[in-house]
């Protein structure tokens, strides 16, 4: 016979058992929440028509050689710089934030990480160059991260894009990397 006392620990363990699965549920949707609310802040300016007026700035800019580039994009003309270096700060956080898992790196790419890609392509001599001189191998490199994962990520979206990847790099190559 199941007498009073049986009967009250199993509604009691029931209800510690459905408490649990309503923590664990709601913790998963909180979760999934803020991981969407951080990435949404994080893109905003960077989705902006001023971000991708920047990035395009940022894309069309000719350098010879680091000197060059110095000359044109660095600290001195305040303007120039901020247009490029805002971009690899931006994919610094955005490296930071994938790297502890805060983000993902399929959300980032669809919300246009891919950006970085080609950027990284662009740019790497100059970073490196920045980094043998001045700030050290460290400079940029959660954005050297990021615009790598993107890279791994696009890759599974589109294998085709590999050999673009080539294409756009046999193009830095004859334009004299970046004229």
């Amino acid at each position: 016979m199941v007498d009073i006392i049986e009967v009250s620990a199993i509604v009691t363990a029931a209800g510690v058992i459905v408490g649990v699965i309503y923590y664990i549920i709601n913790l998963r949707n909180s979760i999934k929440a803020r991981e969407l609310e951080t990435t949404r802040l994080v893109i905003a300016d960077y989705i902006s028509e001023q971000g991708l007026q920047r990035w395009a700035t940022m894309m069309t800019m000719q350098w010879k050689d680091f000197e060059d580039f110095m000359k044109k994009y660095g600290r001195f003309n305040p303007e120039m710089f901020a247009k490029w270096a805002s971009w690899f700060f931006a994919w610094e956080v955005f490296g930071v934030l994938l790297k502890h898992k805060i983000v993902r790196a399929e959300e980032m790419h669809d919300f246009g990480g891919y950006s970085a890609i080609q950027a990284w392509e662009k740019f790497k001599d100059i970073i490196q160059s920045f980094r043998d001189i001045a700030y050290g191998q460290d400079m940029f490199s959660n954005a050297e991260w990021f615009a790598q994962e993107m890279l791994k990520v696009k890759m599974k979206k589109d294998a085709s894009y590999k050999a673009k990847m080539e294409t756009y790099r046999k193009t830095l190559e004859k334009l004299g990397k970046h004229e």
